[in-house]
């Protein structure tokens, strides 16, 4: 590849020690285990929801009671899978979060994929780096929770 074109999806795997079932109800509990040092809200991060159903929210309520919506469900096959969309406040267009949820043995290996940073315009190269490193605290505390 030539001019500056780079990998547009990230990706990031785990595998647990549960059920592939498990696995999928432990991220879709994921105010039991999302750092809340990855938060919109900052000083004020409280909870953050995931509501398993396709149109349900992904989003965040602050200490104060304000709500900020990351983003909503738009596949929903558990055990196997759960797609939702991310829109940053900055951000023109969203970008897409796939988990996939593969049964091995009595493990499970969970695939995240973080797509749709060529949509975001100019700020796409800067958002998709922070974000690449962000996901891996974050998929290290699905994997303990």
């Amino acid at each position: 590849m030539t001019g500056g074109s780079h990998n547009v999806e990230i990706r990031k795997s785990v595998t647990v020690a549960r059920s592939q079932e498990a696995a999928f109800k432990q991220f879709l509990a994921i105010g039991e285990w999302w750092p809340r040092t990855h938060s919109y809200g900052g000083a004020r991060a409280k909870d953050v929801f995931l509501e398993g159903r396709v149109g349900g929210r992904f989003f965040e309520r602050f200490s104060d009671g304000e709500e900020f919506q990351v983003g909503e469900v738009v596949t929903y096959d558990p055990p196997r899978r759960v797609v939702f969309v991310w829109k940053d406040p900055d951000w023109d267009h969203p970008t897409e979060v796939e988990v996939t949820f593969h049964q091995d043995g009595d493990r499970t290996r969970v695939d995240l994929v973080h797509r749709g940073w060529e949509h975001i315009g100019t700020r796409a190269r800067h958002g998709r780096t922070d974000f690449d490193r962000g996901w891996d605290p974050v998929m290290a505390a699905y994997a303990a929770a």
